[in-house]
């Protein structure tokens, strides 16, 4: 037989009270713990409303922040800009010396010897490249009617004549021998057609009566136009008797030197319509009727570049030639007198260019 055992007063409660509390109150409150710390931690640790020290927002980066350099970088190089246009060469100055200092007196060359004086110049630099006995006057034979053109361009291009203005033939220069057109007192033509048959066929009759023409009438005075010109260009070692390089009544011949010429092909060098007859090899006068065949050699065999400029003969003279060339943009002129051969000066010529360039 059982014995029941009886607690005293408020002990039997107190532990069923705890026994419940045990029972029931520690899951509960693990259930309690488990929600508030879910709800405390799975919103940012429970800082959802505290207050932030205030940060710039942070860059996004693909790469860790490289270290600080020691140093404050330097400002970037500024973007290169469009290159600027090339500044053309400027024009030489045909009033300004040619250089002689360098230029080479022997090179070599065939018929290098059978020249009597001559010059090879760059006008760009002013420099001479070549030169033998270059400030001896001698005789220049056709090569005189270069100033006859430029006192006739000059007077075109003050407004004195025009190409167009009508020139009637006179006896006098009906009566001028050597290379000519065969001019008749009863002919007239423009100015500019006989400028063509002085330029591509060095017609003696046409410079005869263009100079005259030009000196009012009076050749004495077209002479003197041309030795005044020869001065103001600074052709020292010049002097004309006529023109157009036969020699006067008194068998004067003009002479100039071989630097002179270069300085007066040079001031030809800037009337176009010099040029373009200079390098013309073949054209024709009277409507057709007469052909006109360019002297110059050079010109006709189609030496590299050559556009000009005049060529003479006569027996005190010689061959001789004042030419100008233009290879890839650079511009050469030369000078050279007193050759036996119009064969022996064409090769020299040719050769001499061609040593020119390759300077």
């Amino acid at each position: 037989m059982s014995e029941r055992y009886t607690l005293p007063d408020g002990v039997g409660g107190s532990r069923a009270l705890t026994r419940t509390l045990l029972v029931w109150g520690l899951p509960i409150l693990g259930w309690l713990v488990l929600i508030v710390g879910w709800l405390l931690f799975a919103d940012g640790g429970g800082e959802k409303d505290a207050p932030k020290e205030a940060e710039p927002p942070a860059a996004k980066q693909t790469e860790p922040p490289a270290p600080a350099p020691a140093e404050p970088p330097k400002a970037p190089a500024p973007a290169p800009s469009a290159p600027a246009a090339p500044t053309p060469p400027a024009e030489p100055d045909p009033a300004t010396p040619y250089d002689f200092a360098g230029a080479r007196s022997h090179i070599g060359l065939p018929q290098e010897n059978a020249c009597a004086t001559g010059i090879l110049v760059d006008p760009a630099t002013r420099k001479v490249l070549w030169a033998k006995k270059a400030d001896q006057a001698v005789p220049i034979a056709s090569m005189t009617k270069m100033m006859t053109l430029l006192l006739a361009e000059e007077a075109i291009a003050e407004g004195r004549v025009s190409r167009d203005t009508v020139i009637r033939v006179t006896v006098a220069a009906y009566k001028i021998g050597g290379a000519q057109v065969w001019l008749d007192p009863r002919e007239s033509f423009p100015l500019k057609e006989l400028l063509k048959t002085i330029a591509i066929k060095s017609a003696n009759d046409s410079a005869y009566l263009v100079g005259e023409y030009l000196g009012g009438g009076s050749m004495p005075a077209f002479i003197d136009a041309m030795n005044a010109r020869a001065k103001e260009l600074g052709m020292r070692h010049t002097v004309f008797y006529d023109a157009h390089g036969l020699g006067d009544g008194a068998k004067r011949d003009n002479r100039a030197s071989a630097h002179d010429m270069v300085i007066l092909a040079e001031h030809l060098l800037a009337y176009p319509e010099v040029v373009r007859l200079a390098s013309t090899r073949l054209d024709s006068f009277r409507d057709g009727k007469m052909m006109l065949k360019n002297h110059n050699n050079l010109i006709t065999q189609r030496v590299e570049g050559v556009d000009g400029l005049k060529t003479g003969y006569t027996e005190k003279a010689g061959f001789c030639v004042t030419f100008t060339c233009k290879r890839g943009g650079h511009r050469l002129i030369g000078c050279v007198t007193g050759f036996k051969a119009h064969r022996d000066r064409d090769a020299f010529c040719k050769a001499l260019l061609d040593w020119g360039y390759a300077q």
